[in-house]
């Protein structure tokens, strides 16, 4: 939600935290340098739904979650994160102060929403990829292409993106 915050949509509640996706191995490496500013050991962590590798910070007076080699599953849908592969290339860099802060794509938010039902998330994601549709739908093909969701979740993807019925 931090980085939908950044990117001007008007969010309920101001986001709790600030997330970090990595792949596992890069996120084991992420943690030896963050360690100064752990909260918590570094576990997986799996709960019905959901698989990731999970440790947290405090910095600067921010609460931060690194997620490494993040997965959830639903009722005839799965979908990984391939952070270093997709989604790092594909991210867009803001802005904080002097600081360059790379974002997820929009694509990943969505489909995460998605499959955890929040339909509010679903709105203002699907809201901002359609405001620049050649920007955000080729990844979000490409996410779709190299995940199993189910026809349902696929529908609902396309109706939030705006992608026609044949994408």
């Amino acid at each position: 939600s931090t980085g939908l915050g950044m990117r001007g949509a008007r969010l309920e509640r101001t986001p709790r935290d600030i997330d970090i996706y990595a792949d596992e191995e890069d996120a084991r490496r992420i943690h030896a340098h963050l360690r100064s500013w752990s909260t918590d050991a570094q576990q997986v962590s799996t709960t019905e739904r959901y698989r990731s590798v999970l440790s947290h910070y405090a910095v600067a007076g921010a609460a931060v979650e690194l997620v490494g080699d993040f997965r959830i599953e639903t009722a005839g849908s799965h979908y990984a994160t391939e952070v270093a592969r997709l989604l790092h290339p594909a991210g867009e860099t803001y802005r904080a102060g002097d600081v360059p802060v790379r974002l997820v794509p929009l694509g990943h938010e969505l489909i995460f929403n998605v499959l955890r039902g929040r339909q509010d998330r679903c709105e203002l994601v699907g809201g901002l990829i359609r405001r620049e549709p050649a920007r955000h739908a080729p990844l979000l093909r490409v996410l779709l292409a190299r995940n199993r969701l189910s026809e349902e979740d696929r529908r609902l993807v396309a109706a939030y993106a705006g992608l026609s019925d044949d994408e």
